[in-house]
């Protein structure tokens, strides 16, 4: 390790934030932080627990992943759910992750999530901390409003994952910020700044920190993680546009999570347009500002 490198750190927590504060803070200063406190009157923190769950929803058809975001299978939630969790698993990495999105493209082929948050949107709400107007991804103006719970935003969807799953390194697609919402469970997660992405990427991959190929990635040992953590249950996490993120689950663990822009981060997006984006990033965006509701 390069003598450069400094330790991770834990991430800052903060309690009882407001909308002007993550705004100017933390969006504007692309900084990720955890949010303490802003779920403790969702009654989901009690009813999405995986015996719940299974009772609700067991029937419904889920999409399950292997560690990137590839679709490796669709099977139903109460499959997954006695297969994996209260398990151990056989080795670090083998266990597949329920990404369970609503609609992000005009593809019937894969189960959406879409019907399943309208039957539970009364279970939860938007965070106070979280701006109800002013998006360019959703759009939403400042004199309009908008709340995850009955909107639609892209990436929202729920992670089911059995101890044992991972997500492996990755920054998110469309410049977009990210909320992923603990649940149930624990995760352990590592984030690197976006300055620090010449040694995670070559030519379009990003290096596996688990097991990294050093000839591909010759420069990942000088790095150090900039963020160390360990999300619990009842914590929210931001993860900025840019930032290389990490998962473990370190237990069976359910999360929520969304993805977004916020108008602050206009020119980012902009430039962003501007760069190129991959076809199938440019779909998704097609399919978010013509179809999405």
């Amino acid at each position: 390790m390069s003598s450069h490198a400094t330790a991770p750190s834990r991430l800052e927590r903060v309690r009882d934030l407001s909308a002007e504060t993550f705004v100017s803070q933390y969006l504007q200063k692309s900084r990720p932080v955890v949010v303490t406190g802003a779920m403790r009157d969702w009654s989901a923190t009690e009813t999405w627990r995986p015996e719940a769950l299974a009772s609700r929803f067991g029937n419904e058809r889920v999409q399950v992943y292997g560690d990137l975001f590839r679709l490796a299978a669709i099977s139903s939630l109460s499959e997954y759910l006695d297969r994996y969790f209260g398990q151990q698993p056989t080795k670090p990495g083998s266990v597949p992750y329920v990404r369970w999105y609503c609609h992000l493209a005009d593809d019937e082929r894969v189960p959406w999530a879409d019907d399943v948050f309208d039957r539970f949107r009364d279970d939860w709400a938007r965070p106070a901390f979280f701006p109800s107007n002013s998006f360019v991804l959703p759009y939403c103006a400042q004199s309009g409003t908008i709340d995850p719970t009955r909107d639609w935003f892209p990436a929202r969807g729920l992670f089911i994952s059995a101890r044992g799953a991972r997500t492996r390194l990755h920054k998110d697609p469309w410049c977009s910020d990210a909320l992923l919402c603990q649940m149930f469970g624990r995760k352990d997660f590592v984030m690197y700044a976006p300055s620090q992405a010449p040694g995670l990427m070559n030519g379009g991959k990003t290096v596996d920190i688990e097991a990294p190929d050093l000839q591909t990635f010759p420069d990942f040992p000088k790095l150090c993680p900039t963020v160390r953590d360990t999300l619990e249950p009842g914590e929210i996490v931001l993860v900025p546009a840019g930032w290389f993120h990490h998962f473990n689950s370190v237990s069976d663990s359910i999360s929520l999570t969304w993805n977004f822009v916020h108008v602050c981060r206009l020119r980012e997006f902009v430039s962003y347009l501007v760069s190129g984006p991959g076809e199938s990033e440019l779909k998704q965006l097609s399919y978010a500002y013509s179809n999405a509701k």
